[in-house]
């Protein structure tokens, strides 16, 4: 009877009319295509994220209960719960803003070509440095100091090689269409929505951004550039609590690495990369500067066993696209992070420290955010995330997440 019931009741809400409010907001600042109260609250609140398609913890999201939906809706307040449980920060009302910009700007924003016509992708470049950065350039095809600064700020807001020439990923980016700007903005807000509430100390890794961000009372007190997992091994998106530092750390290398990039070579060839069996057959590499994990790792353990360490590979912190790792996040300034813990370096042997306060740490997938000084970044979508973790149908619940594979295993 209790289950005729429900299902009663949720026909019922399905077929309710929705409240306008609802239905524009859910227009102009989602990719849900609900019809109903309920359907749009619990897309909106929840996101309609394709779970097969995500590597990582499903739970890293926020989850606002279906039963807490219901009673909004059959009080005829969906639209008023839905906005009292939108986020409140800075980084999310900074989008809100941003795309209602986009949208004001719609019919003006026209891109280049770069087929010939030199001078009409100046003007075009131009018109959109002016809408999109606040910039003042006279609209002329004379090229200017002024102009060439716009484009350096506009490669820096793409995460581009900050350097003035107009080649291949520049024009990419200044090709990027409004309608396309609007869908990634209208994608991050999802994320932004159902991400979860940071507390006032943390630590968050922004994958497409290649970088680490340390937070103390809501301020950003360090930052770094970081290496994150190849598209093939691609880091989690999961969050968990920094529990242990390992100064002068072994490497241990995972049976998934050994058997795709070790196994073929002999004793020799190890030996010239520093690596030797161990007792019990396996491969690993001592602790020293040639280690793969660098001279510190950072721990906060998690089903997938990735983690924070040092990298002896110094160069890859020069490239724009950082995804050249297992999984495991490597950190340009390793030494800057253990001292912000109050830890110092001592070479040696391999030593854990407990830390005495954990750190929540976030591993999050933004490709539009607002800065700390309140600049829109925008960033390639490296995972495929914006076209492969949204889903098009509306679901009353989420699927569940695939299982990890044991065998799976990052490891740096």
């Amino acid at each position: 009877m209790k289950k005729i019931f429900f299902l009663f009741s949720f026909t019922f809400l399905c077929a309710q009319a929705a409240d306008p409010a609802l239905m524009d907001y859910q227009e102009r600042y989602s990719v849900c295509h609900a019809k109903t109260d309920f359907q749009i609250a619990n897309c909106l609140l929840n996101g309609n994220l394709n779970y097969a398609n995500f590597r990582g913890d499903r739970n890293a999201y926020r989850k606002i209960r279906t039963s807490q939906i219901s009673q909004a809706v059959n009080a005829g307040d969906a639209y008023g719960f839905v906005i009292s449980h939108l986020p409140i920060t800075r980084r999310y009302n900074g989008l809100i803003e941003f795309i209602d910009h986009l949208y004001a700007i719609k019919y003006q924003y026209i891109t280049p070509e770069f087929k010939g016509d030199h001078e009409e992708d100046i003007l075009r470049m131009k018109r959109i440095f002016n809408l999109l950065q606040d910039a003042n350039l006279s609209e002329t095809v004379e090229v200017t100091p002024e102009f060439e600064e716009e484009v350096l700020k506009f490669q820096n807001r793409w995460g581009l090689a900050v350097d003035g020439d107009i080649g291949p990923r520049t024009k990419r980016a200044l090709q990027v269409p409004i309608r396309a700007l609007i869908l990634k903005v209208k994608k991050n807000l999802t994320l932004e929505r159902i991400s979860q509430p940071k507390p006032e100390d943390y630590i968050l890794v922004n994958i497409p951004e290649f970088k680490m961000h340390y937070y103390e009372n809501y301020t950003e007190v360090l930052n770094m550039k970081v290496v994150v997992g190849k598209t093939k091994m691609r880091t989690p998106i999961f969050n968990r609590n920094m529990k242990h530092v390992v100064l002068n750390p072994t490497w241990n290398v995972p049976p998934s690495i050994y058997k795709k990039e070790y196994a073929h070579l002999s004793a020799a060839q190890l030996r010239k990369l520093g690596l030797r069996y161990g007792s019990d057959g396996k491969l690993y590499q001592p602790a020293g500067r040639r280690n793969a994990l660098g001279l510190v790792k950072f721990l906060f353990p998690n089903r997938f066993n990735v983690y924070m360490h040092d990298t002896p590979a110094k160069g890859r912190f020069l490239r724009t696209t950082r995804a050249f790792s297992h999984g495991c996040i490597r950190l340009e300034k390793p030494m800057d992070l253990l001292h912000k813990l109050g830890y110092s370096y001592r070479p040696g042997k391999t030593t854990w420290k407990t830390l005495e306060k954990q750190i929540p740490v976030f591993v999050e997938y933004h490709t539009v955010w607002v800065d700390e000084e309140d600049v829109v970044q925008l960033r390639a979508d490296i995972y495929g995330y914006e076209k492969k973790l949204f889903s098009t149908s509306v679901r009353r619940t989420a699927p569940r997440p695939r299982p990890v594979r044991k065998d799976v295993i990052s490891d740096f």
